[in-house]
């Protein structure tokens, strides 16, 4: 008998999840050459990634595929929210100088720039003046010769619309290098100058940074259906989820299990019992009907159809899971 062809000889099993810190050995391996870190930035990476991981403002995720046996992490993303300040100092809105992941990297080790916190996050995002920048994403194998053919690229857009939908978003901005700037252009990004564009003409294209962009006054200009121009579509959360409410309920679009949810929340059965009971309680204050037939006691038959129902809701309303704080 024959062997099978390669494309079926193994089934791929492709999932997207948060960052944890048992990934970031693996994931910082996978950073780009393009990003031109220098030996002491790269040293330095794991400890300040140590502390990254959990912030708020940092949305970080992998695409691992299930079915290897190791180096299951298949792509790794890094996007950052920053505040007005720095979006000036890096002048984004312009014409910024290339290589932005590494000074931001470096303005994080030297202290000179901190993540925004979830308050800071939320008056942002309620007045519409939320500015995202991808630092940078990283595959083992990506592009149309990829094994994953388009099952990666389309993985990808999941996770997009997953990790970065649900923010009342002012602009984003995306680098990456020259040789994947057909991937950013596909997702709906428009290609933007870099004020030392002339300076990087030497690199070879994969070392080569290309800066890419999209406002919302540009967004509404375009068609929907690019991942891009729909991460502008928003509406404000009706529910307005304390942090700890938030949280619990982004974990649990990844692993639904309390046993697994339990120590990363660092809460007991009871405590996280609590949790739930809060959130059930908030919806109900706010949209009486919101459960049916399964109001009242959560105990019971009820509790599981109730988080389902939440669980259900809050996959298609991103922004219940985004900071939210009025001015």
């Amino acid at each position: 008998m024959s062997a099978p062809p390669p494309n079926l000889r193994r089934i791929a099993r492709l999932r997207y999840r948060p960052v944890t810190r048992p990934d970031l050995d693996e994931c910082i391996g996978m950073l780009p050459p393009w990003l031109g870190l220098d030996p002491a930035t790269t040293q330095a990476l794991p400890r300040l990634w140590e502390q990254l991981v959990g912030e708020p403002s940092v949305i970080t995720a992998v695409i691992e595929d299930l079915a290897l046996p190791a180096e299951r992490i298949q792509a790794w993303g890094v996007t950052m929210i920053l505040p007005k300040q720095q979006v000036q100092e890096l002048r984004l809105d312009d014409e910024p100088q290339a290589f932005l992941a590494r000074r931001i990297y470096r303005s994080l080790l030297d202290g000179r720039f901190r993540p925004m916190t979830d308050r800071e996050i939320g008056l942002e995002n309620a007045a519409g003046e939320l500015t995202m920048l991808i630092l940078h994403f990283s595959a083992r194998q990506f592009g149309p010769e990829s094994p994953y053919g388009p099952s990666l690229i389309a993985t990808a857009n999941d996770t997009y619309r997953t990790f970065h939908y649900g923010y009342q978003v002012r602009a984003i901005y995306y680098e990456t290098n020259a040789t994947d700037d057909y991937a950013a252009a596909g997702s709906g990004f428009l290609r933007r100058r870099l004020s030392n564009e002339a300076d990087l003409t030497a690199l070879p294209l994969e070392l080569r940074p290309a800066y890419f962009g999209l406002t919302r006054e540009q967004a509404w200009n375009q068609v929907p259906g690019p991942p891009a121009r729909n991460n502008f579509e928003h509406q404000p959360p009706l529910f307005c989820f304390s942090a700890s409410q938030r949280r619990l309920l982004w974990l649990a679009l990844f692993d639904e299990s309390d046993e697994a949810l339990m120590p990363v929340l660092d809460v007991s059965v009871h405590g996280l019992k609590k949790l739930w009971r809060g959130i059930y309680d908030r919806i109900e204050d706010r949209m009486p009907s919101f459960f049916g037939d399964a109001a009242g006691s959560d105990d019971g038959k009820r509790g599981p159809e109730k988080r389902r129902q939440v669980m259900a809701y809050v996959r298609q309303r991103l922004e219940e899971l985004r900071p939210w704080t009025p001015g």
